[in-house]
């Protein structure tokens, strides 16, 4: 099966998107167990943009929100990143999130998934501000990435028009929050998942909607 061949999905998501990080390892084990006959790629959303780009500090109940989710999902945290939030002064600007996206994405195309992840670990796990050109370039490094072709891609003004352009194109999807993952079907793009969705069931759901049934709004 080629490139061209397999069934299309985007996910829609944020670096700094709790749930989304939740997410991240169910969806990566089903895009690996079904890569033979999809294709996954990732938009940024721009869920923290202007009015919204504020220190975590300001920010209502982030570690009481951490807890909820391990407790309903077990995705973890890490100790930084507690540590991070009661410092406080680490601001979450969406845009830079995206900025390093693309830019990382400039080198491993195919790899989208693999970035998304290790841009919301560096988050949510060692605490670290993306916005600070070292951080970006040691994402870099644990992605066997050239860091110093990604720091000066985040400063390229084309990569912050390429962020911004996916920030407009995501509202003309179907996305009601995030994570969205959609399937592109002759009948438009279709929901699948939720953050407390397994692999087996991302994968059931897929089957579906591939034989053109629909799934109940509620799943997940």
């Amino acid at each position: 099966m080629t490139a061209t061949d397999k069934a299309q999905l985007t996910y829609v998501t944020d670096t700094y998107c709790i749930w989304c990080w939740a997410f991240g390892d169910a969806l990566r084990e089903f895009a690996e167990a079904n890569r033979e006959r999809l294709s996954v790629d990732v938009l940024p959303a721009g869920m923290l943009v202007g009015e919204r780009v504020v220190p975590v500090g300001q920010k209502d109940r982030v570690l009481e929100g951490a807890e909820r989710v391990t407790e309903m999902t077990g995705a973890q945290f890490g100790n930084d990143f507690r540590a991070a939030v009661r410092e406080g002064s680490t601001v979450l600007d969406s845009t830079v999130s995206a900025v390093a996206f693309w830019a990382l994405r400039r080198q491993a195309p195919e790899r989208p998934l693999d970035i998304a992840h290790a841009l919301q670990k560096a988050w949510y796990v060692d605490g670290l501000d993306l916005a600070r050109p070292e951080v970006l370039a040691g994402v870099a490094r644990d992605l066997h990435l050239d860091p110093e072709q990604t720091v000066r891609d985040a400063a390229d003004p084309a990569v912050l028009a390429e962020a911004q352009a996916g920030f407009e194109r995501r509202k003309t999807l179907p996305v009601p929050g995030y994570p969205t993952l959609l399937l592109h079907t002759p009948a438009g793009p279709k929901r699948m998942g939720g953050a407390r969705v397994t692999p087996e069931k991302l994968t059931q759901q897929f089957e579906r909607l591939m034989r053109g049934e629909e799934l109940p709004a509620d799943e997940d």
